[in-house]
């Protein structure tokens, strides 16, 4: 009998926030607090410069990435801040699952943390690229999905028997996945899954 296998999104699921807008206001305070001035002002450029929508999304997780490597930044400090933002699931605790994934497009960095004082077993998330941008770097909708399925071939796992996701954008795992738990869903997002045949639990939460 194959391992049984949970697989849980970050933002908006795990989370009721992005946490990685979160994540932003964290630096901006952090770089401001430790008198980071240039730094902090080169934050405020990147996220205006996304505002306006002159960089995609993607570049601008790029740019903060390269902006905090080899920061000692706290991240178990930034996690805190998150908690009253968490959303309580009741499968993460649930002992008959063998394994425990948190999938999330969110860096890293502090994707990992979250998922060590959560009870996860993995974490995959998104890296910065060794060899520069490339539009496609994120842990996001088919990257998400392939990242997924390389390490379910390397562990042998067979299956994703329950998937905890709010967005649309993850609707490739949601396709291969034996249940789907769909956090807050809108009624675009439920008219899909229905037209798609999918086996999915809607939860409203806080």
């Amino acid at each position: 009998m194959g391992k049984k296998v949970l697989v849980v999104d970050l933002d908006g699921t795990l989370y009721s926030k992005n946490t990685f807008h979160e994540f932003l206001k964290y630096l901006l305070v952090y770089y401001f607090k430790d008198f980071r001035i240039f730094k902090f002002k080169l934050l405020l450029v990147f996220i205006k410069l996304r505002i306006l929508r002159f960089i995609s999304h993607a570049k601008l997780k790029y740019w903060v990435l390269g902006l905090i490597k080899n920061e000692d930044i706290d991240y178990l400090d930034f996690i805190s801040k998150l908690a009253k933002h968490k959303n309580e699931l009741e499968e993460i605790s649930d002992t008959s699952f063998d394994i425990k994934i948190l999938a999330t497009a969110a860096p890293s960095c502090y994707a990992t943390h979250i998922a060590k004082t959560q009870g996860f077993d993995v974490c995959l998330a998104t890296n910065i690229p060794k060899s520069g941008f490339l539009p496609g770097f994120e842990n996001l909708r088919e990257q998400k999905k392939e990242n997924l399925i390389n390490y379910f071939k390397k562990s042998n796992l067979k299956s994703v028997d329950v998937f905890i996701t709010d967005h649309m954008d993850d609707a490739p795992i949601i396709k291969i996945a034996t249940k789907t738990v769909i956090i807050n869903p809108n009624t675009k997002f439920s008219n899909w899954l229905k037209e798609n045949l999918i086996n999915f639990e809607a939860r409203k939460t806080n």
